[in-house]
């Protein structure tokens, strides 16, 4: 590949619109000349792979097994050729609309070269000359777009044996490109405040159905958390609206991008809800990437929980937590503790007490003898880290290969298996496992004087309650372990509040890969300000042995809202300490109705949407405490106009107006939001932090509907 350099130049001259335009133009001949190059070897190779099904359909019978498997070999080719070509089809057709976004101009130190790089969604060679006439924003050069204003700059390339090397220059020239309806509109240099200017007019736009990439305004703060190659464990505490779940979508892509053998089947998100999985489904594909997997905890629970029992789900959970609100009650009680760092610790204490409660028996096989303490000490030790039946398995292995090693012949496998089965046999026998269930009964009644009532693990209805059923979750792992998702190699959590320590537990045995964690220590029902969801992360994935640790970034800068609207969602936390930033983008100052009734709310609302003035905005939202509620509303409301009901049974959003439960709402956003409240919220922590992430939903309007009293 050849770079496009210029010439050495002591005083550099920035390109004219002129010559901006010209290069923009050339650029579009060029993309003609790749589609039209690239539509004929389409149908050329589409004639080829005719031709050979046709020989393959009529000499089947003459052709042997290895003929006929070649043939097959060339045609499987062909096609996978023919989904590339497809690919890049697509690809060079968005391109023509909107080629780049931004260009950095670089001179090198150690040359004087100068190379211009036009900054675009994908990168494109051209096919008349293989010059890269655009970098992909993923690549390592790129990366200087972000980071750097005019003077002083580098970039590092790191190479697959783990090498890398160092590049350093000047930016001579960094320009942002305003681009519509295929033709260039503005070249401006971002030295005169224009970066600010797109960002603030990308923002004022309106919301999308699905989220959509944000390539052209990611911010440097953004950057460095996409780009980031050292943690193992990156942990995003990010305000609302702080882009993190678009973020978080954007570092997925660069880690595909830059990782070859990262594949999207390799890399799984965990969301908060199907109809959030939904929401997000766009980007990666329009950041060039396939979709990868999504899976709910709860789902991930059904899967893996094998006790006979039935259980709470979340959703069944987070409900009666928001309608308790802060009344003090027994379950509201035990949620706190069970869900505390506390409790984990002892939890754990309890089982290591128990497993050490086994007299390992010395083996004795020929020469090689393991006293039960040798085993013991292996146990508690060198394994322990390992689920408890893994640990029996692991031990009985490493006796069976020092066996081998005192032997003058080697061990046939069936040997060495059936060997470690009878020794792992020994180990088990002398292990009275109870349970699972009556297990964690016994931890609890321990707990039963310290905590009164703790032992209660069952809702009104018989089910075992939900923050009851991830210890027990936590203890089958522990005994058991889980080897689903080994072949998954980096998870992305978002919503990292919404989990528990034994959730994290989990996610950490069964999930040994790297991973990005996101999410606001604000945005939850229970706020502890000395044990926040930062304090269990930092501890489940502390550095142990030196694997693993963490990284902790922030993000303080609001994005999401106007100035007006974020002013407003702060001061209903105003006591807690909040910080944040936000964009200087304004706009209407959020209003506060007053409701006689439930039938005034609705009128309120239907003559908004009746009479033109929401006619700007293409996804409103209404939410409510429950989705009983909102059953409620969007049936009366469906007589002034067209709404939609979302729950948590849902899996598609399509925009327009919609009624939805507010839990139901984190990670998303729209560009008007009607919250219901009874206007108690003030009084309960519950319905504080409930209201907070509500009105944090809204981009440019936010209405706060206070219902004195509802109707029957």
């Amino acid at each position: 590949m050849e770079d496009k350099r210029l010439d050495n130049e002591s005083e550099y001259v920035p390109t004219s619109f002129e010559k901006e335009e010209d290069y923009f133009d050339n650029v579009e001949l060029e993309l003609d000349y790749s589609i039209s190059v690239t539509e004929g070897e389409t149908e050329l190779k589409k004639d080829s792979i005719k031709e050979q099904k046709k020989y393959m359909r009529d000499s089947h019978g003459d052709m042997d097994d290895e003929e006929f498997l070649q043939n097959m070999q060339l045609l499987n080719n062909d096609e996978a050729y023919l989904r590339r070509a497809a690919k890049r089809l697509e690809v060079y057709e968005h391109q023509k609309k909107n080629p780049y976004f931004g260009k950095i101009t670089f001179r090198y130190d150690d040359d004087g070269d100068v190379l211009p790089l036009y900054i675009g969604m994908a990168g494109y060679q051209s096919d008349m000359n293989s010059d890269q006439l655009i970098y992909d924003w993923r690549a390592p050069v790129s990366s200087m777009y972000y980071e750097y204003e005019k003077g002083d700059a580098s970039y590092t390339v790191n190479t697959d044996d783990m090498g890398s090397e160092e590049f350093t220059g000047q930016i001579l020239e960094k320009k942002q490109f305003v681009i519509g309806n295929g033709r260039l509109r503005e070249a401006v240099d971002t030295d005169a405040n224009i970066n600010d200017v797109i960002l603030l007019e990308a923002l004022g736009g309106n919301s999308s159905v699905k989220m959509k990439s944000v390539v052209a305004t990611i911010q440097k703060e953004q950057d460095a958390i996409i780009r980031n190659r050292t943690a193992h464990n990156l942990i995003v505490d990010g305000r609302a609206g702080s882009g993190k779940t678009v973020i978080a979508m954007h570092r997925l892509a660069w880690l595909l991008y830059n990782y070859k053998t990262l594949d999207s089947d390799k890399v799984m998100i965990l969301s908060p809800n199907s109809i959030f999985g939904d929401y997000i489904s766009d980007v990666l594909p329009e950041l060039e990437e396939n979709s990868v997997p999504e899976k709910e905890f709860d789902t991930l629970l059904e899967e893996l929980l094998y006790i006979d029992e039935e259980y709470e789900t979340k959703l069944e959970q987070s409900e009666f937590i928001i309608d308790s609100g802060d009344r003090e009650n027994q379950r509201i009680r035990n949620i706190k503790v069970k869900s505390s760092i506390g409790f984990f610790d002892r939890f754990n204490e309890f089982l290591e007490r128990y497993v050490s409660g086994i007299k390992f028996r010395t083996f004795h096989y020929q020469k090689v003898e393991y006293t039960g303490d040798d085993i013991a000490a292996m146990f508690n030790g060198r394994f322990s880290r390992k689920p408890v039946y893994e640990r029996f398995e692991n031990i009985a292995y490493f006796i069976v290969d020092r066996v081998e090693d005192n032997s003058s012949k080697e061990f046939p496998e069936e040997k060495k298996h059936n060997l470690a089965r009878q020794i792992q046999k020994q180990m088990v026998n002398l292990f009275a496992e109870r349970n699972l269930v009556k297990l964690y009964v016994d931890f609890l009644a321990e707990m039963e004087t310290e905590y009164p009532g703790i032992s209660d693990y069952k809702n009104e209805y018989g089910k075992i309650c939900y923050e009851d059923i991830l210890p027990i979750l936590y203890l089958q792992v522990y005994f058991y372990g889980c080897n689903s998702y080994n072949n998954i190699k980096h998870l992305v959590i978002d919503e990292m509040q919404d989990y528990t320590i034994f959730q994290y537990a989990v996610i950490d045995r069964i999930f040994g890969c790297k991973k990005t964690i996101l999410g606001d220590r604000y945005q939850v029902l229970f706020y502890n300000p000395e044990e926040t969801v930062v304090d269990v992360l930092t501890k489940i994935f502390a550095k142990r042995n030196g694997q693993g640790g963490y990284e902790l970034m922030e993000l303080s800068e609001s994005y999401r809202s106007t100035a007006e609207i974020t002013e407003f969602c702060n001061s209903i936390l105003d006591d807690e300490g909040i910080g944040g930033n936000t964009v200087e983008r304004h706009g209407k100052v959020p209003e506060k109705v007053q409701c006689e009734s439930l039938d005034d709310a609705i009128e309120f609302m239907g003559d908004k949407l009746n009479y033109g003035e929401m006619d700007a905005y293409d996804n409103i939202a209404i939410l409510t405490d429950d989705e009983a509620d909102a059953y409620e509303i969007y049936r009366r409301l469906s007589e002034y106009t067209e709404v939609t009901l979302i729950t948590n049974q849902s899996v598609v959003y399509a925009g327009g107006v919609v009624v939805l439960p507010k839990f139901l709402a984190k990670g998303m956003e729209f560009d008007v939001v009607y919250v219901m409240t009874d206007g108690s919220y003030v009084n309960s922590m519950v319905t504080r932090h409930t209201h907070y992430i509500a009105c944090t939903r809204a981009l440019h309007e936010l209405y706060e509907l206070d219902v004195i009293q509802t109707q029957e």
